[in-house]
């Protein structure tokens, strides 16, 4: 019909009609992507963990490179409860969005693309776990050192275990694992990297340090620590790891070496004199305790002085349990005096707080509730300073909470405990042990934003 009256009107006329294109609509501007081209998005933490996470409490171990982390995991992968699998790399798991419309739809339910990787991660993890028929999941790839924030905020109720080892020790084995690969220069900068990423983990995340040196020579104490930190009982059978059968694994998912194959801890290496440490990594062997530096000589001269040892802080359910010792003491006679921890906030001494301690012999125990550090009013951030006392008055014997007989220098970076909250008003306060620059034992309270600034 149209070109019949086309072809008439074009005779008659010389014109013709013509469909009108369609109005021109503006289009909308799509929501801003989960993420741009070259850009990761920002990470944040789960908005409902009940909801958007499956697995509960599971266990990160932050470590260099070449520090036993497959050892430990297979000691610990002995535990009725503990399932510790190969390196997963998770964090490698990445999301992508085929088309606009699936970004959208995630931006509909507020779901980033970081979001949604969490969302992956965990899943993950927990098939992993309920495969297992456990309840605790140990997680050691190296490469998490280089995500700990991430992870951190993947899974606020995550627990951080710090595996240490000399740095040199980290450099030498791992140019001997490929000579031709690297040369010992060139390894000694890879653990620098390594080691850098580890101490900055270890010093914004709460966690439960323990050396390579120790589990060679003494794995039953160290696993003990652990059980201890992760609130389970420790188990003899985690020593037999020997027993039980572990498949060949891919390169890269773990270095399942001979020594680990015979199935028996068996003793590092020597520990390198002071002169065969490299020049890069003398600095991190230093902050780590392998190298002494000259406040060393300072805490010697100190441990002439009568002084309360500490020997073990255990913060957990709202306590802070600290056990040491009495050292440089003279022995009291009858009756014997009535010891007791004097907890005094810095700047303040009419600010203290007392608990008695029990002794045995030489041995004190005493805990400490961390409710009673932050009351109501308390400017914060605030320091406690721990002496244990006997005696009143002029006569009042104090000796400061320290622990400066064990050779160990820079324990306020090292030795690293975690944090425990308490609620006050509308803020929650993060209280944490901490050695000072001077080896003594410290409390710290801060808002949960401003702690690490406390300590520093």
């Amino acid at each position: 019909m149209l070109r019949q009256l086309n072809r008439a009107l074009s005779r008659l006329t010389g014109l013709q009609i013509r469909r009108a294109p369609r109005p021109h609509r503006k289009k909308t501007k799509a929501a801003a992507p989960a993420v741009r081209p070259g850009r990761r998005p920002d990470y944040r933490p789960p908005r409902n963990p009940q909801v958007d996470r499956l697995i509960k409490q599971p266990v990160f171990i932050i470590t260099p490179v070449r520090s036993g982390a497959t050892l430990l995991r297979m000691l610990l992968g002995g535990h009725s409860r503990l399932h510790a699998p190969h390196e997963l790399h998770v964090r490698r798991l990445e999301v992508t969005a085929g088309t606009e419309l699936a970004v959208e739809a995630m931006n509909e339910l507020d779901l980033q693309r970081t979001d949604l990787e969490h969302l992956l991660w965990d899943r993950v993890l927990h098939r992993e776990l309920v495969r297992s028929g456990k309840d605790v999941l140990v997680e050691k790839t190296p490469n998490n050192a280089f995500a700990y924030q991430r992870i951190a905020a993947c899974w606020p109720d995550a627990r951080f275990v710090f595996l240490l080892r000399h740095p040199a020790s980290i450099a030498q084995s791992w140019y001997e694992a490929d000579p031709s690969k690297r040369t010992p220069e060139q390894a000694a900068l890879q653990a620098l990297h390594y080691t850098r990423a580890t101490e900055r983990a270890r010093q914004e995340l709460p966690g439960h340090l323990v050396r390579y040196e120790d589990l060679t020579t003494d794995p039953e104490s160290v696993l003990r620590s652990i059980c201890g930190f992760l609130g389970i009982p420790y188990e003899p059978e985690m020593l037999d790891y020997g027993t039980r059968e572990e498949g060949e694994l891919p390169k890269g998912l773990g270095d399942w070496k001979e020594k680990i194959r015979s199935g028996r801890v068996q003793q590092g290496r020597a520990l390198p004199e002071p002169a065969e440490v490299p020049e890069p990594l003398r600095e991190i062997s230093t902050a780590w305790g392998y190298l002494r530096d000259p406040a060393g000589a300072a805490a010697d001269a100190a441990a002439d002085d009568p002084c309360a040892e500490v020997t073990e802080v255990w913060p957990r359910d709202g306590l802070i349990r600290i056990v040491g010792r009495l050292d440089g003491v003279p022995a009291a006679g009858e009756p014997a005096p009535r010891w007791r921890l004097a907890v005094t906030l810095t700047g303040s001494p009419e600010r203290r707080l007392d608990y008695p301690a029990t002794l045995h012999g030489e041995t004190f125990e005493v805990s400490v509730p961390v409710a009673d550090l932050a009351p109501s009013g308390i400017a914060l951030p605030a320091k406690w300073d721990l002496h244990l006392t006997a005696g009143a008055g002029a006569r009042e014997v104090r000796l400061r909470a320290t622990r400066i007989l064990d050779d160990i220098e820079q324990k306020k970076n090292i030795m690293v405990f975690p944090a425990q909250s308490v609620s006050s008003d509308a803020d929650t306060i993060q209280v944490k042990p901490y050695y000072t620059v001077r080896d003594n034992l410290s409390i710290a309270c801060q808002l949960r934003d401003d702690l690490s600034r406390t300590l520093s």
